[in-house]
């Protein structure tokens, strides 16, 4: 019976394939678009993981766990990663790499086309109107605009490049509903020349417009795609005399600009030009709170404004705004704010400066309540924890961050690793052991999410503020951008922060990284990250590991080194705190 039973599974068997290894391509994902770059990294996973693989030909180092991270050429176009292991077994993933601008020839068919105005713009009359366009070198070009100027000579910069310039100084007798800029090659009688014409509209104006905030959280920035400079609530209200990629340009103080987008922005109703715009500053009353201090600036119209910390206090910078403030009212109770002094600093630009102790400002936050136009200041002590063992940090509230919210399908939010873990899961796991290891410490710990929820990045600053957080750490690790060698330098951990204040804690936690972790080094860094930049508490972004390269990703869903992070971090905790060292011969955090 055995025998026949024996001899049935070798017929069975014999029906089988001859392989039976797997190829799993993570990333990038199928079908999926690449920049024009001549290498890039594919990661993935192979079952089994002794099993010789290679990937278009070229033999791949694969991780104990089967994963997989490789540097490798790809080509312009339909391309595909072929995977093959020693047993037959195949896969393969499609992508597009996308082709650079065609290299631009004075031989074969004319092309023209604007690097410049691609959006509706409004230009000032006595501006000048930078006109940019690229196309077959050698030739003459001309441009015009409708109704201002037609034929306007473009010089070819350098000379056979295939790139023409030309400027125009916009006069009062321009001004108009606007036209689109058209150019061509100059030809003969009976040639053939290439023309363009802009997809925006280019309008003259001779005043600027009033506008005012449609929304809250609106940004004003320091180019049409530069750097954060402001973050205004509703109503406020903005001249803007300049429209350019979706953004328009705000006039400030002398030679001082932001860029607001127009979207964010509506025209200020009833408003004409010329008008008499800004507002005198009033009084200023202060008043002791439970977090410290707040004052109260009258004002008679919502005014752009930027706030800067600095080591003995708050600096506010208000624009349109004429000081005219001959009271400060004290609170006798209030031991943060120690003087408040200011100045009209520039034509339209007044500076308040809410004095401090050193070191004594925790955070702030700048607002105008409800519907009033006094701006209320609201400026934080350091909170105060016990700093006794075994509960070091009681009276503190610690704020962690998981970073990114679960997707399970592509894009994914936040890194992927060559097993298939996602980002949100780990960063989630290490928030709960560090959770109960600050716990341990005294903390009150708050979770911006506790589980699969989706929250968004916009709204974690704002519910670290209502969960009453005394400080902010948002938990990440880290992936690299398409075309980037991932073996071009050692990948391990850094530490970001954004305000002066919160740098201390970025560099206690750091510290306790270099001296804890066994990973390399990639330094504490200034980041314009939204969970690094909120103001009322000190905030730090930390970068554990690499999730894309097949050991980190086995080390983040280990418990063991999901306790050396959170160690290590709560460790950095107590050295900003400045916790005393703990008697006994106990050293780290358990």
């Amino acid at each position: 019976m055995s025998r026949i039973l024996y001899s049935a599974v070798l017929v069975l068997l014999s029906g089988l394939p001859l392989h039976a290894g797997q190829i799993n391509f993570v990333y990038p994902s199928e079908g999926a678009s690449l920049p024009p770059v001549p290498k890039t990294f594919v990661f993935g996973n192979i079952s089994p993981s002794t099993a010789a693989f290679t990937i278009n030909g070229e033999k791949i180092a694969v991780h104990p766990n089967g994963g997989f991270l490789a540097y490798l050429p790809v080509a312009q176009g339909d391309f595909s990663f072929i995977g093959a292991l020693e047993d037959g077994t195949t896969a393969q993933r499609a992508l597009k790499v996308r082709q650079p601008a065609d290299a631009l020839s004075p031989t074969g068919a004319l092309k023209l086309e604007f690097t410049s105005y691609s959006s509706d713009s409004e230009n000032l009359a006595g501006e000048y109107l930078k006109i940019m366009a690229t196309g077959t070198p050698s030739h003459e070009a001309v441009c015009s605009l409708e109704g201002v100027f037609n034929d306007l000579p473009m010089a070819e910069l350098p000379a056979g490049s295939g790139r023409y310039y030309a400027s125009y100084l916009a006069k009062d007798t321009d001004r108009g509903e606007g036209g689109a800029l058209t150019a061509r090659f100059k030809a003969g009688l009976f040639a053939r020349g290439a023309s363009a014409k802009t997809r925006g509209k280019v309008k003259i104006i001779k005043q600027p417009v009033l506008v005012e905030t449609s929304t809250d959280t609106v940004i004003l920035r320091n180019a049409v795609d530069g750097g954060y400079m402001m973050f205004l609530p509703k109503g406020v209200k903005l001249v803007s005399n300049g429209r350019a990629g979706g953004m328009r340009r705000v006039p400030l103080s002398g030679d001082e600009f932001g860029w607001v987008d127009d979207s964010k922005v509506q025209l200020s109703p009833g408003a004409q030009f010329p008008f008499a715009y800004g507002s005198e500053t009033g009084a200023v009353r202060l008043k002791k709170t439970e977090f410290g201090s707040s004052a109260t600036l009258t004002l008679y119209e919502r005014l752009p404004y930027t706030a800067e910390a600095y080591p003995w206090g708050l600096r506010l910078t208000l624009y349109y705004a004429n000081l005219h403030t001959n009271t400060v009212v004290y609170d006798s109770a209030d031991t943060l704010v120690k003087n408040v002094s200011f100045r009209q600093a520039a034509y339209n630009k007044v500076e308040v400066d809410f004095e401090t102790e050193p070191g004594a400002l925790w955070g702030y936050n700048i607002s105008y309540p409800n519907s009033s136009r006094a701006l209320q200041v609201d400026l934080r002590a350091r909170p105060v924890a016990s700093l006794a063992w075994p509960r070091p940090l009681s009276g503190l509230t610690v704020v962690l961050d998981p970073g990114h919210s679960p997707k399970f399908t592509t894009p994914y939010d936040g890194a992927i690793g060559p097993m298939g873990t996602l980002e949100f899961q780990v960063n989630m796991a290490t928030a709960r052991v560090l959770n109960e290891k600050l716990s341990a410490l005294g903390a009150l710990v708050q979770m911006t999410r506790t589980g699969d929820e989706t929250v968004a990045l916009a709204d974690r600053p704002r519910i670290a503020k209502e969960l009453g957080g005394d400080l902010f750490i948002s938990l990440h690790n880290n992936a690299i951008a398409d075309g980037e060698d991932p073996f071009a330098q050692p990948r391990g951990f850094s530490v970001y922060y954004y305000q002066r204040y919160s740098r201390q804690l970025a560099a206690a936690i750091h510290r306790s990284y270099l001296k804890n972790m066994q990973l390399p080094d990639e330094g504490l860094r200034y980041g314009d990250y939204m969970v690094a930049r909120m103001t009322w508490m000190p905030a730090a972004l930390v970068e554990s590991a690499y999730m894309i390269f097949p050991r980190h990703e086995e080390m983040l869903n280990t418990p063991a080194f999901q306790e050396e992070l959170a160690g290590a971090i709560a460790e950095g905790v107590l050295e900003f705190f400045n916790v005393p060292a703990r008697t006994g011969s106990a050293k780290k955090v358990q």
